[in-house]
């Protein structure tokens, strides 16, 4: 059996400290300096009730702020469960920003679902589920066990993993933005196929 599918990896390794120090430094600051960090990281583009795009930033750095410890670890579990199986196709900064841009889109589609609410978007649920969505590609198994999915078998696992959410969503009583992990989802679906790195033509000499 091979080890590696089981490890994270040094770029992994350093997305899960980057969270957890941006966390511990939110632990540390006086409770007013916190929420002045949580206002200008969070996402929240109706801030004052009136649509602003000079917050749209936050749809990104909100990816990078949790609503505390266990939220952060909650999410950092699935990223220490599902990497090993995604990064080999990503790897290094193509990881990162795979990462980044399906949390981003998550964030951006709570906005476009919650129009004209105004409420502070943090975390990075939104990216999980976008790993989530790359797993169609890389942890679907045919009827076999070694085949290629079939429509049906990806269709079941879009359908099962939207069911996961919604459940998700209601158990935490509407404090879980499924509309945000939906989207994360289908970005990752969307945007793996075009981000996954190729394997080198057969007979082409990759010199490092």
């Amino acid at each position: 059996m091979d080890n590696s599918q089981f490890s994270l990896s040094p770029t992994v390794i350093r997305l899960l400290v980057a969270l957890a120090v941006i966390q511990a430094i939110r632990a540390i600051l006086p409770s007013e300096f916190d929420a002045y960090l949580l206002f200008f990281l969070g996402f929240d583009l109706f801030r004052g009730g009136e649509l602003n795009l000079i917050w749209i930033y936050g749809a990104v750095t909100s990816v990078f702020v949790h609503g505390g410890w266990l939220h952060l670890l909650s999410n950092a579990t699935w990223v220490v469960v599902l990497s090993p199986q995604i990064y080999p196709h990503l790897q290094g900064k193509r990881f990162i920003a795979f990462f980044v841009v399906t949390g981003t889109v998550g964030a951006l589609t709570h906005a476009l679902l919650n129009w004209g609410e105004s409420q502070i978007l943090v975390g990075a649920s939104g990216a999980v589920f976008g790993l989530l969505g790359a797993g169609a590609y890389v942890m679907i198994r045919g009827r076999d066990g070694y085949s290629k999915p079939t429509a049906k078998d990806f269709a079941q696992y879009v359908l099962v993993m939207m069911i996961v959410n919604i459940g998700y969503a209601v158990l935490s009583e509407g404090n879980v933005s499924w509309e945000a992990h939906a989207g994360g989802f289908f970005a990752g679906l969307a945007f793996f196929p075009f981000m996954r790195r190729r394997p080198p033509s057969p007979g082409l000499t990759i010199v490092h």
